[in-house]
């Protein structure tokens, strides 16, 4: 019972984790929207773009204890 429960709460950790990766994805490219004209501007838009993607991606992920 105990190692279920530490499962479940590994799993539900691990998308709050890709939840917030992907939320400070969606402020930094906001960000960088606003900046666009400029070189640093499209460097920090796709920096935010590039942590969305990693983020939703990381909700598909299977966690490593899990597949056993």
């Amino acid at each position: 019972m105990r190692r279920s429960l530490y499962l479940f709460t590994s799993e539900v950790s691990s998308m709050a984790v890709s939840w917030v990766v992907t939320g400070l994805g969606v402020v930094v490219s906001l960000l960088g929207y606003y900046l666009s004209p400029s070189a640093w501007g499209y460097g920090i838009l796709g920096f935010g773009l590039a942590h969305i993607v990693l983020g939703v991606l990381d909700m598909f992920r299977m966690p490593e204890r899990s597949r056993y």
